[in-house]
């Protein structure tokens, strides 16, 4: 999980450079990363930094951007039946995005193993953390003028990132009418609606349709998409 790990720290960095143009200070910001880790989670919520804070909208809007862990939890449970629950925490920490997209697969091929699962993903809290550090740091010096980070493109890696880890999860044909949903969902919403909602009306568009796909495919013996 190095090399995954890795490839999140230009968006942690984008992320600390961010985290400073709001206000937050090095400690600040590790205390959020190390506590938090997720990315986009904490991007939506710099959306809504101000002074005071609005805790209501925070604590909505990001529990709007993490619905998509109930999905990912929903399917690494038939996989770890038998955790006690004193190690489950440790399991949610780090169940991130790469982390459970290069585990999933691995548990799907019967080759899973928790101990990479919780070590890779620990692996990335750390690379997260620190690459946040930096950039907040940096942003008082060599990144603070924001032409520059754009330049960089640090403002694009976490979307990069976000469709590096949906290709590895692309399945063949059979996934591309649900894409095509949640995107056609997402972009609508996007339109009419105020604030993140597109993120969960998208998820929630493409994941009931998807669903409804694989069951008419269990129901009538479809094809496999292949």
């Amino acid at each position: 999980m190095v090399l995954p790990g890795l490839a999140s720290l230009p968006f942690g960095i984008g992320f600390g450079v961010a985290a400073a143009q709001k206000g937050l200070n090095p400690f600040e910001t590790t205390l959020m990363s190390a506590s938090v880790m997720a990315g986009t989670s904490q991007m939506v919520a710099l959306d809504l930094w101000a002074r005071p804070l609005p805790l209501l909208a925070l604590a909505i809007t990001v529990f709007v951007a993490n619905l998509r862990y109930f999905v990912m939890g929903a399917a690494l449970q038939p996989h770890l039946p038998q955790l006690p629950w004193y190690q489950q925490p440790l399991v949610w920490y780090v169940t991130v995005d790469q982390n459970w997209a290069v585990n999933i697969a691995e548990y799907q091929r019967g080759r899973g193993d928790l101990g990479k699962f919780v070590g890779g993903g620990l692996t990335m809290a750390l690379i997260w953390t620190c690459s946040t550090i930096l950039g907040c740091i940096a942003a008082q010096g060599a990144l603070s003028d924001p032409a520059l980070v754009k330049r960089l493109g640090l403002d694009f890696v976490g979307v990069a990132v976000f469709v590096v880890v949906a290709a590895m999860l692309f399945r063949g044909r059979r996934d591309i009418a649900p894409w095509v949903v949640a995107i056609v969902a997402a972009l609508g919403a996007k339109w009419l609606l105020e604030g993140n909602w597109y993120i969960v009306v998208g998820g929630m568009a493409g994941g009931l349709f998807g669903a409804f796909q694989e069951l008419r495919r269990d129901v009538t013996g479809g094809y496999d998409g292949r």
